[in-house]
């Protein structure tokens, strides 16, 4: 369980609230409106002025223009919802510094790079220091008008965070000191009993308390309050969920930026885009349209010809196909893995990643070793993480033992979590020093019986690629599925009356990931109808639905959201 840090709600105009909090609030006296969604452009050239005004008008966006970036930043309101165009030269220190002026003055609002021919190699520093996009320039039209539109829908999204987060710590300030003693231990992890004990108070007097609590900031469930309490406590430190200035805490929700399947055509020649779903990354979804692989090619023809997982660490200095667009919507990292069905492959998951910031997360390939009846590490990928990669490379796995053995010798997929009590967890001690909370195994079959190789994720606590995990396993019957565990943010939850998916109910994509034995993927609208899942479980955005298929039968089907 977290510790938090002591919860103070400070008034919300109270002077001694941190700068961040205090312009925020100021915001509404500044000249320029907050409410209505505007483009603003920095230093045009003249030919490029005309078609970013061009797409603005078509995405119904306001459009205004500044000589100087001083000039924008003395006018524009820190919560403006919209995006920044700015021309930059090939001066990288320069470059630098305004970005850093940008992020220090807006709380919710990207900053598009254009550069000419002459400076397009500066695109992956420009990335890296924080902008959101980068377009070379002559541009397309429509790439203008997707880059701009996500831009929007990402400022939308994060002022919205802020906003409600504002609302939380408006709500906790009712609590009294009593109050906050009783949650503070709550949020510690102590049960009624103890913190009664620790307070010199009966449980009674506890359970009073934490109502009236509950009762004054409206929430339901103890689940629901401390939720509430973090989102508050973060506001008061400034490091609001959502807001792209915040160096501390990343966006957890923009850490995987793309799923695809891809699958053999009929005579299996070349792997087609069967499914697929990014999240700001409209350039990086025209340049998927229409895209094949043959066996050995790009990313998912490796995988394809390897039929084990394969990793990019960096996706803009390799050979990958589609690296100009991963560059421009800031897509660092690339993970695949085969799904195999009777001995053949017949899809390949690709998950999408922006690795920057601190994002902390571990993909790897425990391959068995016939002779030795241990697993190797065979391949992965290390996110601000080096000193496991080096622990694990010595680490040998007899199956049975570690995360990856243990999902080999059932044959099933198995999620880990708590790992410094986790007898399973080989390397427990040095998965929670790293903070990290939960994990998924994967086991994989080329042979149609054996589990010949383990793909294995492991969530950090700040960033965790997909927060909820989920096995789903079939009834002997195989009549209907149920949910065997579910996990949210390396927590268990409680299943329910709703943990059951028969075959007739294929609106879910656990169900239809069984039925059809392949991935499914949902996003954005879909997503919080088709992942069944515990009451209480936030309603997640987006998601995958992988089976696993031992002897040509569904054993298990993971669901893996965010």
């Amino acid at each position: 369980m977290t510790t938090y840090a002591p919860l103070q709600f400070q008034p919300v105009r109270d002077s001694s609230a941190p700068r961040f909090q205090q312009r925020f609030m100021n915001s509404s006296d500044d000249t320029a409106s907050s409410t209505s969604v505007t483009v603003y452009a920095v230093a045009l050239p003249p030919q490029a002025t005309i078609p970013v005004l061009d797409a603005a008008e078509v995405a119904g966006y306001g459009f205004r223009q500044y000589p100087t970036v001083d000039s924008l930043l003395e006018s524009a309101s820190p919560s403006a919802t919209g995006c920044v165009l700015l021309a930059c030269g090939s001066d990288a220190a320069q470059n630098a510094a305004v970005i850093a002026r940008m992020k220090l003055h807006f709380y919710s609002i990207p900053l598009i790079v254009l550069l000419d021919s002459n400076s397009a190699d500066n695109a992956v520093d420009l990335m890296q220091q924080g902008a959101f996009s980068v377009l070379p320039q002559p541009f397309e039209h429509h790439k203008l008008l997707h880059t701009i539109t996500a831009a929007v829908e990402f400022s939308e999204s994060s002022q919205s965070a802020i906003d409600s987060s504002r609302a939380a710590c408006l709500r906790m300030q009712e609590a009294t000191e009593k109050e906050l003693e009783v949650l503070r231990l709550i949020m510690d992890g102590r049960k009624n009993k103890e913190i009664a004990a620790e307070l010199g108070i009966t449980v009674r007097a506890v359970e009073d308390r934490r109502f009236r609590l509950m009762k004054k900031v409206g929430v339901d469930s103890v689940a629901e309050l401390v939720a509430l309490a973090v989102t508050a406590q973060y506001y008061q430190q400034g490091l609001t969920f959502g807001s792209p200035r915040n160096g501390s805490l990343p966006d957890i929700r923009r850490c995987v930026k793309g799923i695809e399947v891809w699958v053999p055509n009929e005579d299996e020649t070349h792997l087609q885009l069967f499914q697929s779903c990014y999240r700001d990354a409209a350039a990086f979804q025209e340049a998927s349209r229409g895209l094949t692989f043959r066996r050995g090619e790009g990313l998912p023809g490796r995988v394809w010809e390897s039929r084990t997982p394969a990793f990019l660490r960096e996706l803009i200095t390799t050979d990958f196909v589609r690296s100009r667009e991963a560059s421009v919507v800031g897509m660092t990292t690339a993970v695949g893995l085969p799904v195999f069905c009777e001995g053949r492959v017949q899809s390949v998951v690709l998950i999408l990643l922006d690795t920057r910031n601190q994002t902390k997360a571990v993909f790897e390939s425990w391959r068995l070793d016939p002779q030795s009846s241990a697993l190797r590490l065979s391949g992965g990928t290390y996110i601000n993480c080096e000193r496991l990669r080096r622990l694990s490379e010595f680490i040998h796995l007899p199956v049975g033992e570690g995360l990856a053995g243990f999902a080999a010798e059932q044959g099933r997929p198995h999620i880990g979590a708590r790992f410094s009590e986790d007898a399973i967890a080989v390397r427990g001690l040095a998965l929670a020093a790293e903070n990290f909370v939960s994990s998924i195994a994967l086991p994989l079959t080329d042979s149609g019986a054996v589990i010949s190789d383990v793909f294995l994720l492991l969530n950090s606590e700040q960033t965790p690629v997909f927060s909820l995990l989920q096995i789903w396993k079939p009834t002997p019957d195989q009549s209907a599925m149920t949910l065997a565990g579910e996990y949210v943010d390396g927590i268990p939850s409680l299943t329910s009356q709703t943990s059951v998916i028969s075959r007739a109910d294929d609106h879910s994509i656990a169900g239809q990931a069984w039925t059809q034995r392949s991935p499914i993927i949902v996003d954005n609208g879909t997503a919080a109808q088709a992942i069944v899942r515990s009451p209480r479980v936030p309603a997640p955005g987006f998601g995958i639905a992988i089976p696993t298929i031992v002897g040509g039968k569904v054993v298990a089907v993971t669901v893996m959201a965010n």
